[in-house]
């Protein structure tokens, strides 16, 4: 096994006490780690790319974080960018939880907009395509079999329906989706309007814990495996404004 660093150590044991000095049950939402087309800007949607060097790193990273944390369920996307995060986190830690992904937590399909860059487009149709998609992604659906933002949100929707009993149970509960699904689990926990929820930010590097009787969320920024704590969600204009 490889050996954590004092820093992480410490980090996780931070985690833990934060954890445990508030009510169960727990909810963390991960995003699973950076993929290659991360890198090159390429748009993902449900066609997979695989972790790249980094996005393994930080999956290790919140295995170690989280290797003391009793996780009572590990869910996921069915995706492979997901599951193998999850599996990294599953393998350290204390109980060995069973990774159970479901295609309801996949990203959004982009329909022919998928494996294209977001700097330029293949064709003009596209092209089209992608500049209606940034204009409206609440509502606009790319031909080929895309999704807007509301379709993403029913999906969601429809996973804690079924899950509902489970997550209400004592313990902490694992969650790694996408950008996207992950932006509409957080307006389903706080009840944000689409406009709200589209402007939620979760980048790779970020968890997202929930307490669901005190319907509180917390941020916990991972960096070099030191963790910044806020209330709240970080937004769009964190980033863009």
């Amino acid at each position: 096994m490889t050996a954590v660093s004092p820093a992480t150590e410490l980090s996780a044991r931070a985690l833990e006490a934060f954890l445990e000095a508030r009510t169960s049950p727990r909810l963390i939402l991960l995003r699973h780690g950076r993929t290659e087309w991360n890198v090159d800007r390429r748009l993902q949607g449900q066609k997979d790319s695989p972790l790249d060097s980094l996005g393994l790193d930080q999956a290790r990273t919140f295995g170690k974080l989280l290797a003391n944390i009793p996780l009572a369920q590990l869910l996921c996307s069915d995706l492979g960018r997901c599951t193998r995060t999850a599996r990294a986190i599953a393998e350290r830690n204390a109980i060995v939880p069973e990774v159970v992904a479901t295609p309801l937590l996949r990203e959004m399909a982009l329909g022919l907009l998928e494996g294209e860059m977001k700097q330029a487009q293949s064709s003009r149709e596209a092209r089209d395509c992608y500049r209606e998609l940034c204009r409206d992604e609440i509502n606009f659906r790319v031909p080929g079999g895309g999704e807007s933002l509301r379709d993403v949100y029913a999906r969601v929707s429809t996973f804690f329906e079924g899950a509902k009993d489970a997550l209400a149970a004592r313990g902490n509960h694992l969650i790694v989706g996408h950008r996207n699904v992950n932006k509409m689990v957080i307006k389903h926990w706080l009840g944000l309007s689409f406009e709200d929820g589209f402007r939620v930010e979760h980048e790779n590097e970020r968890i997202y814990i929930f307490f669901p009787k005190t319907k509180e969320l917390w941020s916990c920024l991972v960096d070099d495996a030191r963790l910044s704590f806020h209330q709240g969600y970080v937004t769009s204009d964190d980033f863009y404004a």
